[in-house]
This record gives structure tokens, C-alpha cells and sequence, in this order.
């Protein structure tokens, strides 16, 4: 006797099912994705110091008061996928108490349980919902690859110090001295 499975057989997750689930999770295309353990200690460390850079380029500019550097927080893509980027830059307004619009930007760092979410599912994702900027950070390696959406793919920039935030705003952050 043979068993076939097919993807109608897989069940599929929606939001309201991610908010009753306990600990750190994602959703992608209704399917869930542990986020445990939690990243070690020179994870976040780096992602401290990753949102400090970026904290101190947007200072206390009139121009960016609309733009939030948020850690770890949830973006509701839709009712049936639910990321949470290690660092992400917000310039649209967030109505409730997560953004629902695709950052401007997205950093995210490398754990060795994430490396082929990371590159692979998380890359077409972003790139497929329109985040201007997409920074895959390796610590080991100490390194930032650096990705830009141009005619809708991303295509890959070198030592990228320059962010366009909003059509009239745009930041300088240097991270040569994050790792």
C-alpha cells in the first residue's frame, strides 16, 4: 500500500491561528517556521549595533519623523503570512500595532537555522512584496551583502553606504565598524 501526500493535505495557518501560538514563530504562505532557539548572544549583539547604526543616521531629522528603525517585531504581509525581520526600516505609518506596508529596508541576520530561509524564502519574499533594500548580515564572516529592487529583482550592490528612504530623504550609515 502506497501513501501519496499532496499540498492540500499540508495545512495551511492564518494570522488569527499565529496569534494563539506561543513563543517566536513566522508564517510564510500559511506554513509556520519555528524561530527557536533564540539567536546567541553575538546575534543580537550585532543587531543592537546594527540598529544603533541606523538609529544614529536618522538622528533627530525632521525629515525622517515618519521612518521608525524597528528589532524583532512582526510585518503582517497578509492573513496568511507573517514575518519578523531582525531589523527593519518603516516609513510609511503603521496603523495598529504592527506594520502591515513592506519596509523600506530589511536586515536580516544569519543563524544556522536561518541561512536557507534567509537567502532563498525570505529573499523572494521581500523582493516579491517590494522592500527597496534587503541586507543579509553574516557575523561569522563579518560581512553585509547588500541587495537593491530594480525593475522589481533584486540585484546585488557592493559596500551600499547610501539609502533612498522616501523619494525626498535619504540616510548614510557606514558599517564598517558593527562587527
Amino acid at each position: 500500500m502506497s501513501f501519496e501526500l499532496s499540498i492540500q493535505d499540508i495545512p495551511h495557518y492564518s494570522y488569527k491561528d499565529y496569534e494563539q501560538w506561543e513563543g517566536d514563530w513566522e508564517l510564510i504562505d500559511g506554513m509556520p517556521f519555528s524561530l527557536l532557539p533564540s539567536p546567541d548572544w553575538k546575534h543580537q549583539n550585532a543587531g543592537g549595533n546594527f540598529l544603533h547604526a541606523f538609529r544614529n543616521a536618522i538622528g533627530d531629522n525632521s525629515l525622517y519623523k515618519d521612518c521608525k528603525i524597528i528589532y524583532a517585531c512582526d510585518w503582517i504581509i497578509n492573513n496568511n503570512t507573517v514575518v519578523k525581520p531582525d531589523v527593519m526600516v518603516v516609513c510609511d505609518p503603521i496603523e495598529g500595532n504592527y506594520p502591515t506596508k513592506p519596509p523600506v529596508l530589511i536586515l536580516e541576520i544569519l543563524s544556522p537555522s536561518s541561512i536557507l530561509k534567509d537567502r532563498n524564502t525570505k529573499f523572494k519574499l521581500y523582493q516579491s512584496y517590494g522592500v527597496k533594500y534587503y541586507l543579509i548580515a553574516n557575523i561569522d564572516r563579518k560581512e553585509v551583502e547588500y541587495f537593491v529592487l530594480k525593475d522589481n529583482h533584486y540585484q546585488q550592490a557592493y559596500n551600499l553606504k547610501e539609502y533612498a528612504l522616501t523619494p525626498s530623504c535619504g540616510i548614510t550609515v557606514d558599517f564598517s565598524d558593527i562587527f
